[in-house]
């Protein structure tokens, strides 16, 4: 202890002794430490901590699937039976995706996302709330399921973080609830959720099978496993379906751990950004490395007289490993505040597409994560120049000076440049992948949706079901709007629709008559309600037949009015003999359901047998992302929907200039009408985009802030090499500029070398990159792993670059004063 705590103190006063070394190799070491360190914060909390509720590994995610390939939302009536039929879980607990609502009452009023749930739900998730209480048994049916569970972030914006808001009022479309709790600031299930209420368990939605529309967790018993419990759930659908499907033998239970389910998509991203900033650390270790070994060379007779008086060869390594420790270790310490920042900044990002169930933050884990990382990479990077040091000739050694012309000691010389080379590869292998990104990035902003983005304003609206009852009440309201709305200065045309491309929506099966094809039989058809003018608003092209009018809402309305429709139990709509709904089809449907055939004027039924007559065909949509497959997909006059109390609706605005420019007349408008609504998640169609593209452009910045930081330390490593080359041969150029070389020639000498190395960096990295873009394949969108532009590119300007960086050198080379060099020591 005492010689180690000896070379501590002895490696402070030589680092100290070299402010310029030491500053510039703890800076490059902080950003590679830094980076590994905020990248490794958010892997610890998605990947590697538990989920932070009680025993997790018990708790799984329900699902379902139907005759369509997939896994689904669960049925209603099917989900009843599992839960009362089960034998292997302790509880189970059904939720809805949010929806959103007009919160007010205390406070400012304003939009929120609301997730009903079953009584039990925080009890199976085995969490309490802050302040306050969850749901108490039996508060999950009609009449006494008025109370709320409030998030943290909801309690502190519209309550102030006050604990009186526990019993207060809060009104939720027009209906009061009571507040019973707070959740904790850390609980983020299911994502971005403002506040719980509990369902109605008692709702015919639960009688009613075929209608996929909820999800569950369950808590599987101590003593069985998931294995077992997804072999008792299969035993149940099995049953079921042999009751209530006959044959159909397609529709069956599915359970995944809850946090597979949780963070299994982000696994590739992150693992994918763990690699690019490890090598990006790796550049930095070789760049400190090659300092090393170039301040090593000024030690040699230093390390030649502690030899002679003693010291092994062991005890000389130590002492180096020592100073390089130490410099990992205040690299860390100083990359540690940059990665406080960064975590800060990603944890207080809302919108980046990382599973919340941890917190990102700086904790016990990763800070002995980076108090590791700091130690191994100064053994890493101090090694190679510790056994290179510690390797001497003590008769050469002491009888050496830096007159030698050339340089002569060219011991380190061949390490130092395979260093630089690996420098230069893994820079380009890291460039290159940024660059496959930013080109797949540009395609998606590119690729044609179906939809004319320009100009368009989109914004969503909750109608309280307390006082939009039916659909002549809500019918009223949305004609008034969208008539006030069309008015308004700046907008060209606008409309109402349930959904917005890119965005989902719901789906259904189709029956064509005469078509006996079993595949068309599992072919899922998207369901859209719109307002005439919805094609129009996004410059969808109308192919074959007409768009909606007027008349067609009033007819849709006028036959869900003579339909038979007992309540929301989604039973099938029966219409007069003769009758039949407008619809119009998208050009994938038609192809699909009707090939080589004119469907204008074609009929078809639902699954609840209702009839519909195509009377147009548009063109395709996105409606699932950018990088899916266009979906057959049927659009409705929006008055068929209206029907369901507490309809919510968006609206759609085309402006002649900027549509942000209108928000504040058409919330005008909607005050007017209804001064308890207001519009919320208002968006340009353009942002519409960019938040489906997310994953994507969060990890092309990431990649290329690697990218750019791994270019700029090799270029620093490739100047440090060169101007290091410079030094010690500058007796050898002067020799050659006393004998007659010219500056050109002095000057070609240097960028030779430079040029050898970033050819062999360039060449070995497009290797290195041909291999671990295959990672990438999965995320690119119109462009291949093995791009040639973006190889050539990027190789082109490592390349510029890296001579850019030998250039300087090579200039001062050439500048030598031949009396000066051959004095020089």
């Amino acid at each position: 202890m005492g010689t180690f705590l000896q070379d501590v103190r002895y490696s402070i006063r030589m680092l100290l002794k070299s402010p310029g070394f030491t500053i510039v190799a703890v800076l490059t070491l902080a950003l590679g430490i830094g980076a590994n360190t905020a990248i490794f914060s958010v892997i610890n909390s998605v990947l590697l901590r538990p989920l932070p509720f009680r025993n997790p590994q018990q708790l799984v995610d329900l699902r379902e699937t139907e005759s369509a390939p997939g896994n689904f939302p669960l049925d209603g009536a099917d989900y009843m039976d599992w839960q009362r039929q089960n034998s292997t879980f302790s509880s189970m607990s059904m939720y809805t995706f949010p929806r959103g609502a007009n919160a007010s009452g205390v406070g400012e009023a304003e939009s929120a996302a609301v997730v009903s749930t079953q009584a039990n739900f925080f009890d199976t998730l085995g969490v309490q709330p802050l302040i306050g209480r969850a749901f108490a048994h039996g508060e999950d049916v009609a009449g006494k399921n008025n109370v709320a569970i409030l998030s943290y972030g909801f309690w502190q914006r519209h309550f102030g973080g006050r604990k009186d808001a526990l019993g207060q009022q809060l009104e939720l479309n027009d209906q009061p609830y009571t507040v019973l709790g707070v959740m904790p600031r850390w609980f983020n299930f299911p994502s971005a959720t403002d506040i719980w209420t509990p369902q109605d368990m008692t709702d015919k939605l639960f009688e009613n099978r075929g209608s996929h529309w909820m999800q569950a967790i369950g808590r599987v018993k101590a003593n069985f496993s998931v294995e077992q419990a997804r072999a008792d759930l299969l035993t149940i659908s099995a049953r079921v379906n042999k009751r209530y499907r006959g044959t159909d033998t397609s529709i069956h239970s599915l359970v995944f751990p809850l946090k597979e389910r949780l963070t299994g998509s982000s696994r590739p991203q992150l693992l994918i950004l763990f690699g690019a900033v490890a090598l990006v650390l790796l550049v930095a270790c070789a760049n400190v490395a090659n300092l090393l070994l170039a301040r090593a060379t000024t030690r040699n007779r230093e390390m030649a007289v502690r030899a002679v008086l003693g010291a092994g060869r062991w005890r000389l390594v130590c002492q180096l490993l020592t100073e390089s420790v130490l410099l990992g270790l205040s690299g860390a310490a100083l990359g540690l505040i940059g990665a406080q920042w960064a975590i800060a900044a990603l944890a207080a990002a809302k919108d980046l597409p990382i599973p919340r169930a941890n917190p990102i933050q700086l904790d016990f884990t990763v800070l002995l994560f980076t108090i590791g990382l700091s130690v191994l990479v100064g053994i890493l990077f101090g090694l190679a120049p510790a056994l290179q040091t510690s390797d001497l000739d003590l008769g050469e050694e002491l009888k050496w000076t830096a007159t030698a012309a050339g340089g002569a000691r060219g011991k380190g010389r061949v390490l130092r440049n395979a260093l630089t080379v690996a420098e230069i590869a893994v820079s380009l292998a890291l460039l290159v992948g940024a660059g496959l990104l930013l080109r797949s990035f540009a395609s998606l902003r590119n690729a044609n949706i179906g939809v004319q983005s320009d100009n368009v304003l989109t914004m969503r609206l909750n109608l309280p079901e307390t006082k939009y009852k039916t659909l002549p009440e809500t019918r009223a309201f949305f004609d008034q709007l969208l008539a006030r709305v069309q008015r308004v200065p700046g907008i060209t045309s606008a409309a109402i629709a349930t959904t917005l491309p890119l965005e989902g929506g719901s789906n259904g099966y189709v029956k064509v008559p005469g078509n006996t094809n079993p595949a068309l039989q599992q072919q899922l058809v998207e369901v859209h309600a719109i307002t005439p003018d919805y094609f129009k608003v996004f410059g969808v092209p109308l192919l074959e037949g007409r768009a909606f009018t007027d008349q067609d809402a009033q007819e849709t309305a006028d036959l869900m009015a003579k339909a038979n429709i007992k309540g929301q139990n989604g039973e099938a709509v029966k219409l007069p003999p003769g009758s039949s709904f407008p619809v119009i089809i998208n050009q994938s449907m038609a192809k699909t359901f009707w090939p080589n055939q004119d469907a204008l004027e074609k009929q078809f039924t639902d699954e609840g047998d209702t009839p519909y007559r195509i009377v147009g065909i548009v063109g395709d949509v996105k409606e699932y992302g950018i990088r899916e497959k266009t979906a057959p997909e049927r659009y409705f006059p929006l008055t068929m929907w209206m029907q369901q109390p507490g309809f919510y609706g968006t609206i759609v605005a085309k402006t002649d200039g900027p549509p942000t420019g209108v928000l504040s007349a058409i919330r005008g408008d909607v005050r007017n009408l209804d001064s308890t609504l207001a519009v919320y998640h208002v968006r340009t169609m353009h942002e519409v985009i960019a938040d489906s593209m997310q994953d994507t452009s969060v990890q092309t910045f990431l990649l290329g802030v690697f990218a750019g930081l791994a270019l700029i330390l090799a270029a620093v490593g490739l100047y440090g090499v060169m101007a290091y080359l410079v030094t010690q041969r500058t007796h050898e150029i002067g020799i050659r500029m006393a004998l007659g070389a010219q500056q050109k020639d002095v000057l070609r000498l240097i960028l030779e070398h430079g040029t050898k190395l970033t050819v062999l960096g360039v060449a070995i990295g497009i290797a290195a990159a041909l291999a671990l873009t295959r990672l990438l394949a999965a995320f690119l969108f119109g462009v291949s792993a093995r791009d040639p532009l973006t190889f050539v590119v990027v190789s082109v300007v490592l390349a510029g670059v890296a001579l850019a960086a030998c250039y300087i050198p090579a200039r001062r080379a050439a500048r030598v004063d031949p009396l000066v060099a051959l004095r020089y020591e």
